[in-house]
């Protein structure tokens, strides 16, 4: 887990990771060291999932906004809501 906080809070304070992870997760999540379910959700941007799996709210949320996920669709998801 924490590999995955570490992730989170990176992005939300580091706009360049925040863009090469929007280019391209992969060597991001490689760096990080994550693997299963934190990775397949970050590689996703499941935030759902983050949360069942027990990451930190308050990271994934500012992590989600540093990633320009606009803030309807993250609530979307958290709540399961069908678009």
């Amino acid at each position: 887990m924490y590999e995955l906080h570490k992730l989170l809070w990176d992005i939300r304070k580091d706009p360049e990771l925040a863009e090469s992870f929007r280019a391209d997760p992969t060597p991001i999540l490689d760096e990080y060291g994550l693997e299963g379910d934190a990775r397949e959700a970050m590689a996703t941007l499941d935030f759902k999932k983050l949360h069942e799996i027990g990451a930190n709210p308050y990271l994934i949320y500012f992590c989600a906004i540093q990633l320009r996920v606009d803030r309807a669709e993250y609530y979307a998801q958290i709540r399961e809501e069908k678009n």
